[in-house]
């Protein structure tokens, strides 16, 4: 490799780093101080609150890595026009290809780091995020299994809680086993109910059977027509465990997930073009690099870019393609579309714009 080659890789690695720490600070402290005023009601400590934000992180930063090598790409290219060493390299026989090649390395760099996020670490952080918001912050139960058909919940360090399954849509519990334990590991008491109903604001327990287990070990059973279920939980916590939802599910799980669905005759398109929108998006740093690079080259290395007129380059074709790509998830979740068509849609566009301008210099 050249000397030219890694001293513009290191001007763009080191542009791009600012950028990308710049636009993840603005991200992450406006985003502070929206959640502050909700988590300050269940008197979380600041270091759960801190704990949440670090697990974001990772989303947040796959997020705005297009944003941040688009406007890299812009601005250490007008650096470089502006202190005429395009021009140099040119004088010395570069071509723009030449001279773009740095650039697109670091872009397919960070795309593989983008897609090995999105894969792997985004999913497993995400969970991580959602446990300390839920149980340690909401001090809301957590869900230790939860399938269709059966899920279960610890209600503090003593108690258990066996649900058989949930229907409409989070409203009506059947099948109820609620396990009281005692030290050392034993049973104390064991409720099970016919269901459970959610009725002005609390759980309704129908159809109850007490066992009480005595000290001696005889076992008291009472039944009882109604009885109130002491649990922190609405119908929407139930809704969330149970709609798998797609972008806490790692690449390789939403794939055999997608597969099981469709064998079980159930609709996959909303998994499907989750699945693509994840891998297309992890190419999108690459394509704003390409972008980027091919609208400021353009002029023969006359223009110079500033600072304001980058950001609000970077800006315009950030919200486009953000435009863009949320109507393709739409269509291809809505059946418009094929799923990977409506996934794709909006980085093939912007790679045939920026491939069409960068093969267009002169």
């Amino acid at each position: 490799m050249s000397k030219i080659f890694w001293y513009v890789l290191g001007k763009f690695a080191r542009n791009f780093l600012l950028c990308l720490a710049t636009v993840l600070t603005i991200y992450l402290v406006v985003d502070f101080f929206e959640k502050l005023r909700k988590f300050t009601k269940y008197d979380a400590d600041l270091s759960l609150i801190l704990s949440f934000f670090v697990y974001r992180v990772p989303e947040i930063t796959f997020l705005l890595a297009p944003l941040g090598a688009l406007m890299a790409s812009i601005l250490t290219v007008g650096g470089l026009n502006r202190t005429r060493e395009i021009t140099a390299m040119r004088s010395c026989g570069l071509s723009s290809y030449q001279i773009a090649v740095p650039f697109f390395a670091f872009g397919l760099f960070v795309s593989a780091i983008g897609f090995c996020l999105t894969a792997v670490f985004i999913p497993l952080a995400n969970l991580q995020a959602e446990y300390v918001e839920s149980v340690l912050i909401k001090h809301k139960p957590e869900a230790l299994m939860s399938a269709p058909d059966q899920l279960w919940l610890r209600i503090g360090s003593e108690q258990l809680l066996q649900i058989d399954s949930v229907k409409q849509n989070g409203k009506h519990l059947v099948g109820l086993h609620h396990y009281t334990l005692k030290e050392p590991f034993g049973l104390s008491e064991i409720v099970e109910a016919e269901k459970g109903l959610f009725i002005n604001g609390e759980w309704m327990m129908d159809n109850v059977v007490q066992r009480q287990v005595m000290n001696d070990g005889r076992v008291a059973i009472t039944e009882q027509p109604h009885r109130i279920l002491p649990l922190p939980l609405t119908p929407e916590d139930f809704q969330n465990w149970l709609s798998h939802s797609p972008k806490n599910m790692t690449l390789d799980r939403l794939k055999g997930y997608i597969e099981r669905i469709t064998q079980d005759g159930h609709n996959p398109q909303r998994y499907v073009t989750n699945y693509w929108a994840r891998v297309a998006f992890s190419m999108v740093p690459l394509v704003m690099t390409l972008l980027g690079v091919s609208i400021s080259l353009r002029g023969g290395g006359g223009r110079t870019v500033g600072a304001a007129k980058g950001v609000g380059q970077t800006l315009a074709i950030g919200f486009l393609f953000w435009a863009v790509h949320s109507v393709g998830i739409v269509l291809g979740q809505n059946g418009a579309v094929m799923p990977i068509v409506g996934s794709w849609i909006a980085t093939v566009m912007f790679f045939m714009v920026g491939a069409n301008l960068f093969l267009k210099l002169k």
